[in-house]
């Protein structure tokens, strides 16, 4: 679960550190191209929250983009099957547009379809199937930041009667030279029929993250403090919060 105002498939670069490589395109003719990631993180943070119990994670994606600005792509890491019971694994798929308004402000409009294959909704919605989720999404940016709404239109992840969740995202990246950049977030994230560890009802919360990265010959290693407000909503395998502050290290590579 994790998409920016970039390809979303950076977004993993992103969230350990926040200033992603330059993408490396793959000519494929009649104004296409093909760009990829790869990420090795010791955790994997969607929204503040673990999704690997504070274990490793390893991330790919791949985008393939048109010079008109239209794209679609691919994401994929491994979770841990308590989050959506039985899944070990999250695939995301998204397309959209994004280009130049004038002025320096970027767009950039799309959805993004969640799946967790092998995954059993039954303890959530007794209906059984995968776990999913459908965002339409739109983001804006200028100079070193972003700004992205993203909106759910279903039930969110399955959850009986939450359509209508929703989740604010502020961003700024800065290069700092020498292949350092800094970066920080803060996300606002609606709730709707939702409740915490201790069976208290959460209707919303903040999640935040400050790092930095440093690219190392295209090799970008990045450090993040990455955490929720309210770090109880979801709990790890041995009940602990996963939302509570912690360290985010990670080693990407775009190709």
């Amino acid at each position: 679960m994790k998409k920016t105002l970039l390809a979303s498939s950076l977004t993993a670069v992103l969230a350990a550190g926040f200033a992603a490589p330059s993408l490396a395109e793959t000519d494929l003719g009649s104004g296409f191209s093909l760009t990829g990631n790869a990420t090795i993180a010791n955790d994997y943070r969607f929204r503040g929250y673990s999704q690997t119990n504070f274990r490793p994670a390893v991330q790919a994606g791949f985008d393939i983009a048109h010079t008109s600005g239209f794209y679609v792509g691919n994401w994929n890491s491994n979770v841990a099957d308590n989050v959506f019971n039985e899944a070990n694994l999250e695939m995301d798929f998204y397309g959209g547009w994004r280009g130049e308004l004038g002025g320096g402000l970027g767009l950039d409009v799309g959805v993004l379809q969640y799946w967790y294959p092998g995954s059993d909704t039954t303890p959530i919605d007794g209906k059984g199937g995968n776990f999913k989720n459908t965002d339409l999404y739109v983001g804006f940016s200028y100079d070193v930041f972003s700004l992205k709404y993203s909106y759910t239109p279903t039930d969110f992840f399955n959850t009986p009667d939450s359509k209508g969740t929703w989740y604010l995202d502020a961003a700024a990246n800065f290069d700092l030279g020498n292949g350092w950049g800094l970066g920080a977030h803060v996300g606002y994230q609606k709730l709707k029929n939702q409740v915490d560890m201790n069976g208290d009802s959460i209707g919303h919360y903040v999640d935040y993250k400050l790092g930095v990265t440093k690219d190392l010959n295209g090799w970008v290693v990045g450090l993040a403090a990455v955490g929720a407000t309210d770090d109880n909503w979801l709990p790890t395998k041995k009940g602990k919060e996963s939302g509570r502050l912690g360290a985010v290290l990670s080693v990407s590579r775009a190709f």
